[in-house]
């Protein structure tokens, strides 16, 4: 198991690099083959045969689907079929087992294919995409291979289409000096995010959630709070650490996360910067698709709540995660149906729009009604669920504080994050920010980074959060 955050993961990935440079541009996709099969088998073991089934009914499927002679019944009822068989794995060993695990079977013990639900996504889309003749069929089985298990986002993503990366792979680039520093700032980033910021949140909140009864109800709503801006640092940490990963290689990753996600003030805004090709991917593939043809107002209504509802579940069989989803339904739903009604009473108020109070204001609003959701989330269970929002409301709470100097330290920690996701804005990146600076910034602020990741990061952390779904 080779772990972003482990030293072992860096050495490799050097080495990859350098041969992947020396490789004959013909044979450079057998090398990316190889090093992401090799990859996945250090994390998935025997259960790499369960990725390779999946591609070759991929394969086949999209051929089929794109045969000109057979008619559009034929071919839905193809693509109906190839999706129930690709979704079977997935069923099986997040929900069939999770759900039965008290029984004595075996078979009923595996554990999940790490990464089944990102690389069956990908499939179910690309599917899609060949039905609705967006794109053709893949005829290179090694390449549809790569892009159905690329080491830098088989894990937990970015979940990118066919269109953006397979074009990418049949046109490796040569070697080019920005694409390496591109990738070591990326990776930098993402780990100054994770083993720094993700860690010492953590640290700070798991008391919190495995004792809520214990802490006051301001510690306890104040570590919801930290867990969102936790999971973010950990999450989009992972996604930059991917991201640097595919650069070094001269491949570009889709952005999976608003630099300031943190500080959106509105519901309906932060979920549309979080996990950007997920989300984006349900709304594509779930929503459009039963909303076809659909007028009716509140059908769709009803319609996006049965989406959020899927999402909630994708992260597991757990009432917990379908509460969180239909919670983000309703408030997102609420915001829709009330805006024009907000704008007149705040212009009442002589509050203006655009002003940087009224923004405050909508991000402590959006923050204080985010701890209604991200609670359900983190509890990932109905009774822990139960437990944490008792000890919130003060039904079940103690006399705990969560004000402590390592909090204090971690604030002053993110504040240097933020310093430059705020200085980069929502059009730049890591790296296209820092490939703008001088030779100079750019190495002080590396070395800035290296340092903060020496001295306060948790290099023994455990996996990133979303490798689990």
């Amino acid at each position: 198991m080779v772990k972003f955050t482990d030293f072992t993961y860096l050495l490799l990935l050097s080495l990859v690099v350098a041969a992947y440079y020396k490789v004959p541009e013909a044979k450079k996709w057998v090398f990316l083959l190889v090093a992401s099969v090799l990859f996945n088998l250090s994390w998935s073991g025997k259960y790499l045969v369960v990725w390779l089934v999946l591609v070759l009914i991929c394969y086949a499927s999209a051929k089929a689907l794109a045969n000109q002679e057979y008619s559009k019944k034929h071919r839905k009822a193809l693509l109906s079929l190839s999706i129930v068989i690709c979704l079977s794995p997935l069923l099986f060993f997040k929900y069939l087992v999770p759900v039965h695990n008290s029984m004595s079977l075996v078979a009923l013990n595996w554990i999940a294919p790490i990464g089944i639900s990102y690389y069956t996504f990908l499939i179910i889309g690309y599917l899609y995409d060949v039905y609705r003749r967006y794109i053709k069929p893949e005829n290179h089985l090694g390449y549809l291979m790569i892009y159905l298990g690329f080491f830098p986002t088989l894990l937990a993503g970015p979940l990118e289409r066919t269109r953006q990366l397979v074009p990418q792979l049949r046109a490796p680039k040569p070697y080019v000096p920005e694409n390496i520093k591109a990738g070591i700032y990326f990776i930098v980033w993402g780990l100054f995010k994770k083993i720094v910021l993700a860690a010492r949140l953590a640290d700070i909140t798991s008391p919190v959630f495995d004792r809520p009864d214990a802490y006051t109800g301001f510690s306890v709503t104040l570590a919801i709070l930290l867990f969102s801006v936790q999971l973010y640092c950990d999450f989009s940490g992972y996604c930059d650490i991917a991201t640097g990963s595919a650069r070094l290689l001269g491949i570009r990753l889709s952005k999976n996360f608003s630099n300031r996600y943190y500080f959106t003030p509105s519901r309906t805004e932060s979920w549309s910067a979080w996990n950007i090709t997920v989300t984006s991917w349900f709304r594509d593939y779930i929503f459009f698709n039963i909303s076809k043809g659909v007028t009716n107002q509140k059908r769709l209504e009803f319609n996006r709540l049965l989406t959020f509802i899927i999402t909630g579940l994708w992260h597991g069989p757990s009432w917990s995660f379908v509460i969180w989803g239909a919670l983000q339904w309703a408030y997102i739903n609420f915001e829709m149906r009330t805006k024009s009604f907000w704008q007149r009473f705040y212009a009442k108020l002589h509050f203006s729009t655009g002003t940087q109070a009224y923004y405050v204001w909508r991000v402590l609003v959006r923050l204080l009604t985010g701890t209604l959701i991200m609670g359900w989330f983190r509890a990932a269970e109905l009774s822990s669920g139960v437990r944490l929002y008792s000890s919130m409301f003060g039904f079940k709470s103690g006399t705990t504080s969560l004000l402590t100097s390592s909090l204090l330290l971690t604030i002053a920690l993110f504040l240097v994050m933020d310093f430059f996701n705020y200085k980069m804005g929502e059009k730049e990146d890591i790296a296209s920010f820092m490939l703008k600076k001088s030779a100079l910034y750019r190495t002080l602020s590396v070395l800035l980074l290296v340092q903060l990741v020496l001295i306060f990061g948790r290099p023994s952390v455990g996996n990133f959060y979303y490798i689990q779904f």
